[in-house]
């Protein structure tokens, strides 16, 4: 898995395809990034909603 920094979160939230990103363990759809203090707000598939710092991201290699 990769790691995800603040320009890629961008790029995933603005991408057409669905990219599969993990937080703890659990795969998150991101919603929004907060820059300033470098957390994502996303959301579990059952529509539970995530703050989570950047740095804990991991993105799925394909």
């Amino acid at each position: 898995m990769l790691t995800i920094d603040i320009q890629r979160a961008k790029d995933i939230i603005a991408s057409p395809s669905i990219i599969p990103v993990m937080f703890r363990g659990h795969s998150i759809h991101l919603d929004k990034v907060f820059e300033m203090n470098g957390y994502v707000k996303g959301h579990y598939q059952d529509g539970t909603v995530v703050n989570a710092p950047v740095q804990e991201l991991k993105e799925e290699e394909g």
